[in-house]
């Protein structure tokens, strides 16, 4: 007979005496979600993985510790697209500090399968914790569809659920694990989330006291499976990049900030009176009041040093303050992906600075992959963040008809990369596109700068927006050093700089 819970967030940090392991049993869970940086961020005043490892040796010192990663964090990430040692770094920075950072179990989010099979595979048997996935499937060269596997030692499948049991064995936990069907892969088969934790949960019940899941889906999505799947008490979750706390029925869904801004902290225990099992969730704060582990900030500081060398090889540099901006600026997916953002606004004003022959600037949002909002000042590392990729800049010239066809189709895949973020003289209404107040004439010649990625055919969706195609009537590249075209990144920072002083 499975024991009721019951859950409470605490505000701050409240000491229990009955806690002592050595009288009754407590299981600290410390959640991560969607951590992309390894440094402190805003100026060093928040996050970074030494100060998560120093909550961890905090916890451990008084409870039975567990850290989770409710997904993504291998990519994107700064340090993930630079080569190192001759190699794309790809998340490897991301594994090594999560191993030192005393991380022990994890699953999938939707950006781990933004790097290539191989990679992936290379991060799992890296990794020193375990990996965990109850939907998600791996895909082989052959078409057989198996668990993923990690093969360090020896080849082990990635199972499809958790048991955490308590010191003394009081309580056990069992974990299954969801993660979203996004930005989807052809060697990843991604079955029903529900069906999933449902088949898992049948298994796991019998070998716990309660269920938890450790997902990466959407809060909407999320709360859905606390209503339809009773046997989960708590969803330990991610992919929202914003802390919440949300209470259904007798479970709740928990979510910290994105790049270890904060953590949450959950406490397990069984009451001593009644015998039930309780559940005390706080949100921690890691920010300055927070030493960071010196350990791990000196092998944070390595990958960094590494990694800053490849950008000021081409003329940035990561620490320079550039910018103060007056509001935070919003390069959050969510927002990208769907609706014109004051970031977006931002880069095609840089790119028509860079280019003052153009009419008008476009770049696919996919190619802004920060996924965060950034406050307070803006550094030419937070650049590099938002743009991991760089990019030479192009002037094409085109027809009206395929101006018109190519913002017809940028609105038509929102949600998705192709979703295009345009200078704020490209305006609609219900029917006609304008530029600069005037309906976009079909029989015109007007010349945009873009990312070169964007007409190379490449976006999906976006095909047909490739040289050869008649109503392009020319397209020139810039990637000469120096030229603030010949890097997307360079141009905003160039603009930057002109427009600071």
């Amino acid at each position: 007979m499975k024991h009721a819970v019951w859950i409470i967030t605490l505000l701050s940090f409240i000491h229990f005496p009955g806690f002592s392991q050595t009288v009754n049993d407590t299981i600290c869970i410390l959640q991560l979600n969607d951590v992309y940086e390894i440094g402190a961020l805003n100026q060093g005043r928040v996050g970074g993985m030494a100060r998560v490892a120093t909550v961890v040796k905090q916890q451990e010192a008084r409870y039975q510790t567990f850290v989770v990663v409710a997904g993504d964090f291998l990519s994107p990430s700064v340090i993930g697209t630079t080569r190192i040692e001759g190699h794309r770094t790809y998340g490897r920075h991301m594994v090594d500090m999560m191993n030192k950072a005393g991380v022990d179990l994890v699953t999938f989010g939707n950006h781990e399968f933004d790097i290539p099979d191989s990679d992936l595979q290379q991060r799992i048997n890296e990794s020193t914790f375990a990996w965990l996935s109850s939907d998600v499937m791996h895909i082989d060269s052959n078409g057989r569809v198996t668990p993923f596997y990690k093969t360090r030692p020896d080849s082990v499948a990635i199972a499809t659920y958790f048991l955490l049991p308590s010191t003394h064995q009081q309580f056990t936990i069992g974990i299954v694990s969801a993660t979203i069907a996004s930005n989807k892969q052809p060697w990843v088969q991604y079955n029903d989330n529900l069906a999933s934790l449902k088949k898992a949960i049948k298994t796991v019940e019998k070998h716990s006291d309660i269920v938890f899941g450790l997902t990466h889906l959407t809060l909407a999505r999320d709360e859905a499976t606390l209503r339809k799947l009773k046997h989960i008490r708590l969803i330990i979750g991610g992919h929202e990049h914003k802390h919440n706390y949300v209470t259904i029925r007798k479970g709740a869904v928990a979510k910290a900030d994105a790049n270890a801004k904060t953590m949450y902290r959950h406490l397990v225990f069984r009451n001593g009176k009644n015998g039930r099992i309780k559940i005390i969730s706080e949100l921690l704060n890691i920010d300055t009041t927070v030493i960071p582990d010196p350990a791990v900030a000196i092998a944070v500081k390595e990958w960094e040093d590494k990694s800053y060398a490849s950008f000021r090889s081409i003329g940035l540099e990561p620490d320079s303050v550039i910018y103060r901006p007056k509001e935070s600026l919003d390069g959050t997916e969510a927002s990208m992906r769907y609706k014109q953002t004051n970031l977006g606004n931002l880069i095609t004003q840089a790119m028509l600075a860079a280019s003052p022959k153009a009419d008008a600037a476009v770049f696919n949002s996919g190619s802004v992959r920060i996924d965060d909002m950034i406050e307070g000042v803006l550094t030419q590392l937070d650049i590099i963040r938002a743009l991991p990729f760089g990019g030479n800049l192009c002037e094409v010239q085109l027809s009206g008809a395929l101006l018109t066809k190519m913002l017809d189709k940028g609105n038509y895949l929102r949600g998705l990369g192709g979703y295009l973020q345009r200078s704020t003289n490209l305006q609609s209404d219900s029917s006609n596109w304008f530029l600069n107040g005037i309906i976009v004439d079909s029989s015109k010649i007007y010349t945009i700068i873009s990312p070169e990625y964007l007409f190379t055919g490449l976006e999906k969706g976006l095909e047909f927006l490739k040289t050869g195609n008649p109503a392009i009537k020319s397209a020139k590249f810039y990637d000469e050093p120096g030229d603030p075209r010949s890097d997307i990144r360079l141009a905003l920072v160039a603009y930057l700089n002109k427009r600071s002083r």
